[in-house]
């Protein structure tokens, strides 16, 4: 006797076939063509070697940002809390979210369970959320420092509490996340003991999750970067005029231009065109790489995904676009930062055991030059001696 799926009912200890379309494969047939579809082909084996490059820089870069920022306390700046809190979020996708989708696009198989699901597709929402909050947040306090100097005092304590407030929002944007994320099957239910081709998703309505991917979009992507595309034009304007408000001010308050400022004046305002341009460009990259995902996840909820064949490969290349984002953004900080370069060379330095390095000079226009050499030790007691020369 058959059951309404087609496959027989039977207590023996037989082969079970499983039927369609008037084929019928044996079991043990069937689940090794789908263990065998699962493994790796030879383009998949390339896309591995992706990942693990990418996992590699991207956690060996956010570190040494952290590092430099924890390490030295002259870069423990306003806008390098800001940009260690980006580092984090940027570590918590490289760690937490990379290797299950590598292994998912590999075996299409989702092996870690419901739990880590959950944890899986909460955290992805969540880095997103504080990466796209903390650019917000450095837009904001670099238009107040350059365009409005005197409005607004920004400082260590006050970034403090306004990173908390963006990790606090943004685990409550990503709870729907956290509460419908489920374990889906694509084998049929009479292969439950079978763990292969699980898949972790969302289990609202279409409807639903649609709309609450509209939310992201506007929430996390559009106005943010309308807010980022307003300051960060006032401020090249500020800067490329080649005039500092607050800055070198005379007795009676009026600003002068760059070409009465002293060597220090242009020094800053030089410094702070670097700066600008080195977070422009983070911004930028962040805003490439992940629009092709929020696009993705549009069209996905939207039902256009049927009548798209080339949406496999645009969902693979969103999703490397992400990662991707996540291990550029030290490569960044190191071509176009004097005083990241500085710090991530020293800290690479001090992991070589027992390597000396001689004639380390401060610029003597901030201190005394040294001369001495140091290993492993000389990193950890005399880290002043490298972290104080200025941009």
């Amino acid at each position: 006797m058959e059951n309404s799926t087609g496959v027989p009912n039977s207590t023996e200890e037989t082969v079970t076939p499983l039927c369609h379309n008037d084929y019928c494969l044996p079991d043990q047939d069937y689940i090794a063509m789908v263990e065998e579809h699962i493994q790796p082909t030879s383009g998949e084996w390339v896309l591995v070697a992706f990942f693990v490059v990418l996992f590699t820089v991207g956690l060996v870069g956010n570190f040494l940002v952290c590092y430099a920022v924890i390490k030295n306390s002259q870069m423990r700046t306003v806008t390098n809390l800001f940009i260690m809190n980006l580092a984090i979020a940027d570590l918590m996708v490289i760690l937490i979210c990379l290797p299950p989708t590598l292994l998912v696009d590999v075996s299409e198989t989702w092996f870690f369970g419901e739990v880590m699901c959950k944890i899986f597709l909460y955290f992805q929402t969540v880095s997103v959320a504080v990466s796209v909050l903390t650019l917000s947040a450095i837009s904001i306090e670099r238009w107040y420092a350059i365009c409005h100097p005197l409005s607004f005092k920004s400082t260590p304590s006050r970034a403090r509490n306004f990173i908390f407030s963006i990790w606090l929002f943004s685990a409550c944007v990503a709870v729907p996340d956290l509460i419908t994320a489920q374990i889906h099957r694509t084998l049929p239910a009479y292969y439950d003991d079978v763990q292969l081709l699980l898949s972790c998703r969302p289990s609202w309505s279409e409807r639903a999750q649609f709309m609450y991917q509209m939310f992201l979009l506007v929430g996390l992507y559009f106005l943010p970067f309308c807010l980022m595309a307003f300051t960060y034009t006032m401020i090249a304007y500020v800067l490329w005029r080649e005039d500092i408000p607050g800055v070198n001010e005379t007795s009676r308050g009026h600003r002068t231009m760059l070409d009465n400022r002293t060597p220090n004046a242009e020094m800053q305002l030089q410094t702070r065109r670097k700066a600008a341009k080195m977070l422009i460009t983070v911004v930028v990259v962040f805003g490439i790489c992940n629009l092709p995902v929020h696009i993705l996840n549009i069209i996905r909820y939207s039902k256009i995904l049927d009548s798209m064949n080339a949406i496999p490969i645009f969902s693979l290349i969103s999703r490397l676009l992400c990662y991707f984002n996540s291990a550029i953004n030290p490569i960044i900080y190191n071509f176009m930062s004097a005083k990241f370069r500085k710090e991530f060379k020293t800290a690479c330095m001090c992991c070589v055991p027992r390597l000396k390095r001689g004639a380390i000079h401060r610029n003597p226009k901030w201190g005394e030059s040294y001369n001495f050499s140091y290993s492993r030790t000389h990193c950890q007691t005399e880290q002043f001696t490298l972290t104080s020369v200025k941009d």
